[in-house]
Order: C-alpha cells, then sequence, then structure tokens
C-alpha cells in the first residue's frame, strides 16, 4: 500500500481552483476517483477549492440568503433575546472576535446554529461544551426551517467531499461518516458592515486566520471581500463565483493527515461600501472523535508528528482563545 510522504516542495498559487463535484453524487468510480484526485491536489497545495455542481439547488441557496438578510435587519433587543450561549449557538454581537496578536477586533456579527441535538441526548446532559439545543427567534418557524434544511443538504455535500479525502488516502468510504454521527457541525450567519478605507490596515471584516477544524464549507454572496494568502505571503482574491462553494482545509484536518493537507490562512476585508454576507459550515467530527495520524499520512521518513488529541476538546480550546464571551466566562470562574 502506498504511503503518503509530505511534500518538501513549496507551491505557490495565484489563484483558487473550482472543482465540479458532480461526479460524486454518482456510481462512476472513475470519475469519482479523478475528482478526489483534484480535491488531493488542492488540498496540498493551496489549502482553498471551490466546488460547482454540488447537488444544492439555487432556489435553496437564494431562500438561505433571504433568511440571513432577514435576521440582522431585526431589531438588537429582538438578536440578543438569543444571544450565544456556552453552546455556541445564538446571536453573536459586534467586537466579540479578536484574532490573536490583533488590537481591534472582526468588524462582524453572526448567527449560529449546529447539529440538532435532543434534550435527552446523554452529552446535553453531561454539560458537553459545544453541544447544547440550538436558539431559534420565536415564531419564525419557516425561517428555522429553511436553515435547517440546509444544514441537512450541507451535512450530506460534506459527506461526499469527506469520501473523497477518504478515496486518496486509500480509506473506508465511510471512514468519516462513523465519526460524524452526532458532530460539531457548526452553520454561521455573518454579516459584514462596509469597513472604514481608513482603518484598512488595522481592522477587518475577519482578520488573518486559519480555521480550527476538519474543513469548512463557505457560502458568499455577490460582493466579495475574501482573500487567501499562498505562501509567498501574497493575498489572492478568492471572488465570488456564482452557484459554488468555497472549501477549504482547517487545523485540525492539516493535524490529522500529519501536514497532508494545508490549512491556509485568510481573511475577509470588506472595502466595498456594501453590506457582506457568508455563511460558512465549520464541518467538524464528533466531540468524542479521536484525531490520530490518519493512516498513510505517516510514513519511517514522515513520521507522525502529534499526539492524538479528542476533537471537542481542541476545538473548545481554540474558541476560548477566541470569543470575548468565553473568555469574559472563564475570569469569573
Amino acid at each position: 500500500m502506498r504511503q503518503e510522504v509530505l511534500s518538501t516542495q513549496v507551491q505557490v498559487f495565484n489563484q483558487v481552483p473550482v472543482i465540479d463535484v458532480s461526479p460524486l453524487f454518482s456510481s462512476d468510480s472513475a470519475q469519482i476517483a479523478a475528482v478526489a484526485e483534484q480535491i488531493r491536489q488542492a488540498s496540498v497545495e493551496v489549502g482553498f477549492f471551490y466546488v460547482k455542481a454540488h447537488n444544492i439547488s439555487p432556489e435553496l441557496l437564494d431562500a438561505v440568503q433571504v433568511c440571513s438578510k432577514y435576521f440582522f435587519s431585526l431589531p438588537e433587543s429582538l438578536k440578543r433575546s438569543i444571544q450565544v450561549n456556552q453552546a455556541h449557538r445564538g446571536y453573536v454581537p459586534f467586537a466579540q472576535t479578536t484574532q490573536p496578536g490583533r488590537k481591534f477586533s472582526d468588524l462582524k456579527e453572526s448567527f449560529n446554529f449546529a447539529y440538532p441535538f435532543a434534550a435527552d441526548d446523554p452529552f446535553v446532559l453531561e454539560g458537553k461544551t459545544l453541544i447544547g439545543i440550538n436558539q431559534w427567534p420565536e415564531g419564525e418557524l419557516a425561517w428555522r426551517r429553511i436553515l435547517e434544511r440546509y444544514y441537512r443538504e450541507i451535512f450530506e455535500l460534506g459527506q461526499k467531499i469527506l469520501e473523497a479525502f477518504a478515496l486518496t488516502l486509500k480509506l473506508p468510504t465511510n471512514f468519516f461518516r462513523e465519526r460524524y454521527k452526532r458532530p460539531l457541525v457548526r452553520a454561521r450567519l455573518l454579516h459584514y458592515p462596509p469597513q472604514d478605507a481608513s482603518h484598512a490596515d488595522e481592522q477587518f471584516g475577519a482578520a488573518e486566520h486559519t480555521d480550527y477544524g476538519a474543513i469548512t464549507i463557505l457560502w458568499q454572496d455577490a460582493v466579495g471581500g475574501l482573500q487567501v494568502k499562498n505562501r509567498t505571503g501574497q493575498w489572492i482574491d478568492a471572488k465570488p463565483i456564482e452557484n459554488t462553494f468555497v472549501i477549504n482545509i482547517g487545523d485540525m484536518l492539516e493535524r490529522w493527515s500529519n501536514h497532508l493537507f494545508v490549512s491556509t490562512p485568510h481573511r475577509v476585508v470588506n472595502l466595498s461600501g456594501q453590506e457582506r454576507y457568508s455563511i460558512p459550515v465549520f464541518y467538524d467530527p464528533d466531540y468524542d472523535a479521536v484525531i490520530s495520524c490518519l493512516p498513510n499520512c505517516a510514513s519511517a521518513e514522515n513520521p507522525a508528528q502529534y499526539p492524538s488529541i479528542i476533537a471537542g476538546d481542541y476545538i473548545t480550546a481554540r474558541y476560548d482563545g477566541t470569543y470575548a464571551y468565553r473568555q469574559n466566562k472563564n475570569e469569573k470562574q
């Protein structure tokens, strides 16, 4: 069996590749393998790629965009009535996220929802961090149903992408699905107001960072502003492409794959003069999933670089270091 060896060659990219993933929803093994190889190459060399023909309808994407704009137009008092809890579900106001080493907080607000745990789930009863009941605006049942449908469909897209990773690593097709039974898959509606150009070098919609988890599945509107940092330090625009998602590798998958797949720094700079909306889904496994070096990602020449970790503990620690509401809680304890 072929073992994967970390490449020592620096790959410099000047654009984010676009991959047609329609074969992942077919039974054509040759085409599936070809798409998996494209995903592998993009994940090794860039850490970002677009997916098109992803099996999620434009009508649903339009509906979710309307849902996002509607929520952020609600009165502040109503949004704050479902302010984010320790399960990281609900409304996150402005000035709550500050990237390490930054003077200014990110210029954004968000609404978070995640896997629909039942109130009697053992993890909920145990009080595990990041696990709890979703908070929804009172009386907005149609709005909620649209977002819950979106979550279900994005979940299946994420599984198809992870199946491609499993294929290219010579793992069983269901390797990742077995680790996504009660997952930490978290969706986030995001609103970025226009930035003041005079502070463009100090404050960002989202300052330079890498994502914490496995992969992120991002829908973005037509305004733009997402930028990806290549290996020479150049910022590359990841411009909006209609009916696509942007996929990026997170720190946990970089660690999980022994640095085979790359977690690439990125940021949001909204100098458009317009409101910007996006919806990332942070596609992370079960809380108690053990993250150890994946099979075929280490060799005698490239041994495993990290000890095993628990996915939920890792994500929780990263959130505790970024979100003001979590730091305030810790200070009070």
